[in-house]
């Protein structure tokens, strides 16, 4: 199924308006249209859809969109498809009746098809937020979603009460109350878990900072001992020895700066631990640990962490 863009089509408004299409424009646009329904009459729609896109950019008509929608729907975007195959028969309602049949067709199969999903909150407090794969999601509201699995999270107080994973499968609704977990209500474990968890993470990456520093101060006297060996003296050397120097004082500087990051992190990591509120007696306790390792002509640090 599907509708040919004529030569004839009257092209509505161009998207940047002080920048009509100009003849070879329009002329690639049509004849990525042709492409764009040969990819369709072969199923490769996600390729199809890239074309009829960049055919919108140029002209914008309901026979385009009305493709754009044909190749979301396939690909599995049954929202997105149902949004444009509504804004494709609107457009086209006085210019292109034929879109408006074969689209409404399309939107009564999509309106069966498309999942239904409602999220209520057992207990709810003012300011609870919900969200569906970090998408926001208002409770007691039947939110259309594209079939598939997802993540619904609900977060009080800024911290995470409760997470569901939920499958939406097509044709059917979903009803689905969360409730607070004990322990995850907000309060004092938040700000104790948040502060201690930036507080390992700097610790951590003052560790790894550190670690890079000594591969730079390798680095460094390595190009140091070329250069020396080049140019005992250090004075009048050959040009040759210039981009060793050169690589050398590089490393330096980054010596330089890791160092001021492992000590700037250190700091920051042992304020926010010393500050952090009491943990909850019920709280699994947090730790970092620095394993040195060492082989053959190689030393650095592992971080592990719990949080």
């Amino acid at each position: 199924m599907g509708i040919a863009l004529l030569a004839g089509t009257s092209w509505p408004t161009r998207v940047w308006a002080d920048e009509p299409p100009t003849a070879e424009e329009l002329k690639e646009a049509r004849e990525r249209f042709t492409r764009g329904r040969k990819l369709e009459d072969e199923g490769k729609f996600a390729e199809a859809l890239a074309l009829f896109q960049e055919v919108g950019q140029v002209k914008m008509t309901p026979q385009v969109r009305f493709h754009i929608a044909l190749c979301l729907e396939h690909t599995g975007k049954l929202v997105d498809a149902l949004e444009t195959f509504r804004l494709a028969a609107r457009e086209a309602t006085s210019t292109a009746p034929n879109v408006v049949a074969e689209a409404n067709q399309h939107i009564d199969t999509l309106e069966k098809r498309v999942p239904t999903l409602t999220v209520l909150v057992a207990k709810s407090r003012p300011g609870d937020a919900i969200s569906l794969d970090g998408r926001p999601v208002t409770a007691g509201s039947a939110l259309r979603v594209d079939p598939g699995e997802y993540t619904l999270t609900l977060k009080r107080d800024g911290a995470i009460a409760s997470e569901q994973r939920i499958t939406l499968e097509e044709r059917k609704s979903l009803r689905v109350e969360l409730e607070a977990t004990p322990g995850g209500e907000g309060g004092g474990a938040a700000p104790f878990s948040l502060q201690r968890t930036l507080g390992w993470t700097a610790v951590g990456v003052s560790a790894a900072s550190l670690v890079t520093m000594g591969v730079f101060i390798g680095l460094r006297g390595d190009r140091l001992s070329k250069v020396e060996a080049a140019c005992p003296t250090l004075t009048n050397c050959d040009p040759s020895v210039a981009p060793i120097a050169n690589e050398g004082a590089t490393y330096a500087t980054l010596v330089n700066v890791f160092a001021g990051l492992s000590g700037a992190a250190a700091v920051a990591g042992v304020v926010l631990l010393f500050t952090a509120p009491a943990p909850a007696a019920s709280a699994p306790r947090a730790g970092v640990r620095l394993n040195p390792v060492f082989a053959p002509g190689v030393g650095f640090l592992s971080v592990e962490g719990r949080f």
